[in-house]
């Protein structure tokens, strides 16, 4: 066990040797007609613009989902012609996913790229996600370096436990459980329904896909930390909420039909 957990740690020192971060701008993807990017927003004025600008390259549709923020983040999403869902009141990043996607399904939407609004994922990224895509991967997911240098110890620590515990429960190795950089195909949404509340839904989709037979894959990713960035998380309830999820989760099987 403390051999898993240090190589937990230090996992993604090999995984991100010798990648290529010098995307080209302008590359063409064959399936970006039918790329949605879902970005969840909270008082993200003074970045959602440059992540906006930069998505553009790579999707077809941006869709901005504003849980309730008090600065001028709206404006500025529906100033730069983007799809932008208004929640009247902070409903939560689960909940405001569940928006996103529920949009994103009643078109023709393929692949469904998630990432934050507070500049920590870089979009141009994105076509590192979608070649996994195209390999036959269902879901994949960003999975940082976990750098002491970059990301404070605690994190390290935090995101290391996490995703052996959730590795566990998936009967496959979760490099990276608690990234929100992602993409996921139309037919896991389809298939799977997510229960949790605020910073759960990350892990409850792991977990659920793997249970539904689905493929999971990881791409090597900047690890973007700003220190001076406010925290969301509730140190002390969300880790309770996480503890109770993975208990959930532990003994969740589908069932037949969307679950």
């Amino acid at each position: 066990m403390r051999y898993l957990l240090l190589s937990l740690i230090y996992q993604s020192d090999n995984v991100h040797k010798g990648v290529n971060y010098k995307l080209n701008l302008k590359k063409n993807l064959e399936y970006k007609d039918t790329i949605i990017a879902i970005i969840p927003a909270f008082n993200e004025g003074k970045n959602i613009r440059e992540v906006i600008q930069k998505c553009k390259d790579y999707v077809h549709q941006i869709i901005v989902i504003d849980d309730g923020s008090r600065d001028n983040t709206v404006d500025i999403a529906k100033n730069m012609g983007v799809t932008t869902i208004v929640n009247e009141q902070n409903i939560g990043k689960t909940d405001s996913l569940k928006k996103g996607f529920n949009m994103g399904l009643e078109g023709s939407a393929g692949v469904f790229v998630l990432l934050d609004a507070d500049g920590q994922h870089n979009p141009q990224e994105i076509p590192l996600f979608i070649e996994k895509i195209q390999e036959g991967f269902d879901l994949v997911i960003g999975a940082r370096k976990f750098d002491p240098e970059v990301m404070p110890g605690i994190r390290i620590l935090a995101n290391s436990v996490s995703s052996y515990l959730v590795s566990l429960i998936c009967g496959v190795r979760i490099e990276d459980s608690q990234s929100g950089y992602r993409a996921v195909k139309r037919e896991v949404l389809e298939k799977i329904t997510l229960n949790s509340k605020r910073f759960q839904a990350d892990t409850e989709m792991i977990i659920k896909t793997a249970k539904c037979g689905f493929k999971i894959g990881f791409v090597p990713i900047d690890t973007i930390y700003h220190p001076e960035a406010k925290s969301k998380v509730n140190q002390i309830l969300d880790p309770l909420r996480f503890g109770i999820l993975l208990v959930q989760l532990a003994f969740w099987r589908k069932k037949a039909g969307k679950k």
